[in-house]
């Protein structure tokens, strides 16, 4: 395959060009790029051309960067040829302004603020070796890789709340200890990423809640509809067949020992003593032998520091969002203002809370902290903690590169129209029973491109009409089956491109909180995620839109998962 990579790449060039010229030269029949939705239905299957691009670069040449930078540049010069402006300048133009408006818009920035944090409170840890020590602790009683891929599933799931918390953390506390048992980096950003967006997708307590209420809100709002969306969302929750067979997959791997596919071939790498694949970057471990007394002394005391720091972040984050959020929903008029403390109030509380905010500031906290009992402990200076807060914060430098990267890319889709093509062809003829499923696949497409975010905030208002429209308007859509599965194929179908694509933040953190390179995480984790898909598919949507239970849909298909690794699977 190696040899046909570059007539493979001239060639995808050249088809790119060639669709920019035919754009071009269309442009005088083509809707105002004001009529997104005109335009996408107008574009049809050339609106997909940007991300795809993005996407065929990737593999082929394993750079991120540049597919994503080359994605971003096509879409530019299909706006460009649109508009009627020079293409040369004019897409120089549209690119530089895309990114920098995407760089500086506030919620990006956010979120790449958090990365600096948590990586500044990651690079100061690793300075402190705390895991490290605690690897070789773990490792004496976690001796075989099934133990540890166990252990890593309970792990993450304990960062229910946040999936960014999750992949960022996760693989940082967790890579010296697979390391050691011989589980590969791959496996372990897969392990992450199964469990952090699918779990918090269905978690009724987690900083997707806003969110996923948010969009079905607006579905209700385009019908006219007063049904609560709180209620539909948590009446959703076993139609999220994705999310749910996504978490069963892993533990089935886990219990069953077996792999298949390019994860295989990594997991039986790693067995051999290389967890890290050949080429890949990474820090280097600074060891520490753990003789006599007060060197042993000093060993738990890193480790103190360690768990103590992730510790402090989320009783921190737990509380922050407890307060906050109450406070924002007693604003709202959600809860009175005297109400005691239940337990059913706590959903609408984080789902009132500013996730990323106070992710954040959690890991200022946790950070300064960790900066302060190190130095106070005599582990290290002042000063050198702080080189190492900034040491680990530059790192992710690369990785918010690609993040704005695959911003910039998801913002040119949505100019271009994408999901009004997509969405029109489950729209016009479709008998009943195929809605939930096609509404699916087109949330997977969707995702791919726009994350499952952009995914949900363009779809969901465009789907709920679209039930309604075949399946008529319910009397309590929080109770019609029918509203409850086409809502959970937006949730969880938007989830599949946090899974497969190389240009969606949650692909991008989880391989970065493993140490993995992301096109390898893509490549090791995409048939498992297809695999997952498709069952989805067969045993859900599917199956649900005949009027079978979801209860009977999800163990059939548990069923099936477990049989495709026993047919599929080997031990590494």
């Amino acid at each position: 395959m190696t040899k046909y990579k570059k007539p493979l790449l001239l060639l995808l060039c050249l088809c790119m060009l060639a669709v920019v010229m035919y754009v071009f030269a269309q442009a005088d029949t083509m809707p105002a790029l004001e009529n997104t939705a005109e335009l996408g239905r107008a574009l049809g299957i050339l609106s997909l051309v940007p991300p795809l691009f993005a996407v065929l670069l990737a593999f082929l040449s394993g750079d991120v960067i540049l597919s994503l930078l080359a994605g971003v540049v096509t879409g530019a010069a299909m706006l460009t040829a649109l508009s009627g402006e020079g293409i040369l300048y004019g897409t120089f133009h549209r690119s530089v302004m895309s990114i920098v408006d995407t760089a500086s818009d506030y919620e990006n920035v956010r979120v790449l603020l958090l990365c600096v944090a948590v990586g500044g409170m990651e690079g100061v840890l690793h300075f402190s070796r705390g895991f490290e020590i605690a690897s070789r602790v773990m490792s004496k009683r976690l001796r075989s890789p099934r133990k540890v891929n166990l252990v890593s599933q309970i792990f993450c799931s304990l960062f229910f709340f946040d999936d960014y918390a999750n992949s960022l953390i996760s693989g940082h506390v967790l890579t010296p200890v697979t390391d050691k048992v011989g589980v590969s980096r791959e496996k372990l950003s897969y392990i992450v990423a199964s469990t952090a967006a699918p779990l918090a997708g269905i978690a009724v307590i987690s900083s997707w809640v806003a969110v996923e209420v948010s969009v079905i809100q607006e579905g209700l709002d385009a019908i006219g509809s007063g049904a609560n969306a709180f209620q539909i969302f948590l009446g959703s929750i076993p139609y999220c067949f994705y999310c749910i067979f996504a978490l069963a997959f892993v533990l089935l791997l886990t219990i069953m020992n077996r792999e298949f596919g390019p994860m295989l071939e990594a997991e039986r790498r790693a067995r051999a003593g290389q967890p890290v694949k050949k080429g890949t970057q990474e820090k280097q471990e600074c060891s520490e032998e753990m003789t006599g007394s007060q060197a042993e002394n000093r060993s738990r005391r890193r480790m103190g520091l360690a768990f103590g720091s992730i510790c402090v972040m989320v009783i921190f984050a737990l509380v922050a969002f407890y307060i906050t959020g109450r406070q924002e929903a007693i604003v709202q008029g959600l809860i009175p203002a005297d109400a005691p403390f239940r337990f059913a109030d706590l959903s609408t509380i984080i789902g009132c809370a500013d996730t990323i905010q106070l992710i954040m500031e959690a890991a200022l906290c946790a950070g300064i902290v960790s900066l302060v009992v190190g130095t106070m402990m005599h582990l290290f200076t002042l000063s050198d903690g702080i080189l190492a807060w900034i040491d680990g914060a530059s790192a992710l430098f690369s990785t918010m590169i690609v993040l704005i990267l695959a911003w910039s890319l998801a913002g040119t889709t949505n100019q271009l129209g994408t999901v009004y093509f997509v969405v029109d062809i489950i729209s016009t003829g479709v008998p009943k029973f195929l809605v939930p499923t096609l509404i699916f696949v087109s949330c997977c497409v969707v995702s791919f491109a726009a994350g499952s975010y952009g995914c949900m905030f363009m779809i969901m208002p465009i789907a709920v009409p679209i039930v309604v429209a075949i399946g008529g308007m319910a009397e309590n859509p929080a109770a019609d089956p029918f509203m409850l599965s086409c809502v959970a194929a937006v949730l969880s179908g938007g989830i599949f491109g946090d899974h497969c694509s190389p240009m969606t933040d949650c692909t991008i953190l989880a391989a970065l909180g493993a140490g993995c390179e992301t096109m390898d995480h893509v490549r090791t984790q995409m048939p498992y995620a297809m695999t997952v898909a498709i069952t989805s598919v067969t045993f859900g949507t599917l199956l649900t839109g005949f009027g079978v239970s979801p209860i009977i849909g999800l163990g059939l298909g548990i069923v099936f998962l477990g049989l495709v690794i026993r047919i599929l699977g080997k031990k590494p």
